[in-house]
């Protein structure tokens, strides 16, 4: 099991680090406005699959495990959420600046590259702020992809006649994305569940899975 796992892990890697390529390329290309079919794309099947364009294409989340690697060994932790910015109506102004930025510099005839100045702001916004909060409060895409992933079919889920109760697939969630039941046991809510797999490999029952 431990063979698979490292297996589905460095896959994982592979395909990350290949689309951050792509995104590069189109980037110093100035064609970066491409990559928004990427990510129309990724929103088609997240309503099939979950959102696997947050976990393995996007360049920001790829960037995020470097970061949280050094920030782990420099010691520096980050900041608590303020209480304001977990309401859903931040998750709305985010992503209605987001559309409105899009609509006004397209009527100015002003270029932007929208995907790359949202992927500097990311990073600088995740070496203050826990990372939970940009998947599933800042990011425009990951609002988006909250919502097309309801639908879908395949997700993470916990077999809690298997589970134990004992919290370690918690810990490493990137984006917060797992309860503790009444019955202690857990469950994956799937629309801000980023199909990581970070869960199930620290998962010593194999309880979790993709189904």
């Amino acid at each position: 099991m431990k063979k698979k796992s490292s297996g589905i892990y460095t896959l994982r890697i592979i395909i990350e680090i290949v689309f951050l390529g792509l995104f590069e390329i189109l980037f110093f290309r100035g064609s970066i406005q491409l990559w928004l079919a990427v990510f129309v794309a990724g929103a088609l099947l997240s309503l099939f699959f979950g959102r696997i364009y947050c976990g393995y294409i996007c360049p920001m989340n790829t960037l995020f495990r470097p970061i949280a690697w050094t920030r782990k060994k420099l010691g520096i932790d980050p900041l608590k959420t303020p209480g304001f910015l977990k309401y859903p109506a931040f998750r709305f102004l985010c992503i209605g600046l987001f559309f409105g930025s899009m609509l006004i510099t397209k009527r100015m005839g002003i270029k932007l590259p929208l995907p790359g100045i949202i992927t500097g702001i990311s990073v600088l916004f995740v070496l203050f702020f826990e990372e939970t909060l940009w998947h599933n409060g800042v990011c425009p895409y990951g609002t988006i992809l909250s919502f097309s992933s309801r639908f879908a079919k395949k997700g993470m889920a916990v077999d809690e006649s298997v589970c134990v109760s004992c919290g370690k697939c918690q810990k490493p969630c990137p984006a917060n994305a797992i309860d503790t039941l009444d019955t202690r046991k857990r469950r994956i809510r799937k629309p801000d569940c980023l199909v990581c797999l970070s869960c199930a490999e620290v998962c010593s029952v194999k309880a979790i899975r993709y189904k």
